[in-house]
């Protein structure tokens, strides 16, 4: 219960917090982030090899930020709040019911990167 906050990241880390926050930055490795009741918020600063990684919240807003030269695949949903990217990455509205998705692949797809919220904003910018 309480924020959890995290730099410079050269090993594995799976980064949880029920109510509070989760600040990563500097990530140069696959990891994993998420909160109950908090924002999550990720700064990529460059991936090597491949890997998986995610990132959730289940009621606060999700933002990543990654390289431009990023090669990945991208999986991002939110239930109840909007997707935002500026990536080559189709956003689609549920057909039935609430919700958003995205989902595509940037150069090779060598890491896969899940992105969600149950109740909140997700964003994948660019950095």
């Amino acid at each position: 219960s309480g924020n959890v906050e995290v730099s410079n990241v050269i090993g594995r880390l799976d980064a949880k917090t029920v109510s509070g926050n989760v600040d990563v930055t500097d990530v140069r490795v696959m990891i994993r982030a998420s909160s109950v009741s908090g924002n999550v918020n990720v700064e990529i600063k460059a991936l090597k090899g491949p890997g998986n990684m995610r990132f959730s919240s289940t009621s606060g807003n999700v933002d990543v930020s990654a390289p431009a030269s990023m090669e990945a695949l991208i999986d991002m949903s939110s239930i109840t709040g909007m997707l935002k990217t500026d990536f080559p990455v189709d956003i689609q509205e549920r057909r039935y019911g609430p919700g958003m998705w995205a989902r595509g692949k940037l150069g090779s797809g060598k890491q896969i990167l899940h992105i969600s919220s149950v109740s909140g904003r997700v964003s994948l910018v660019q950095k």
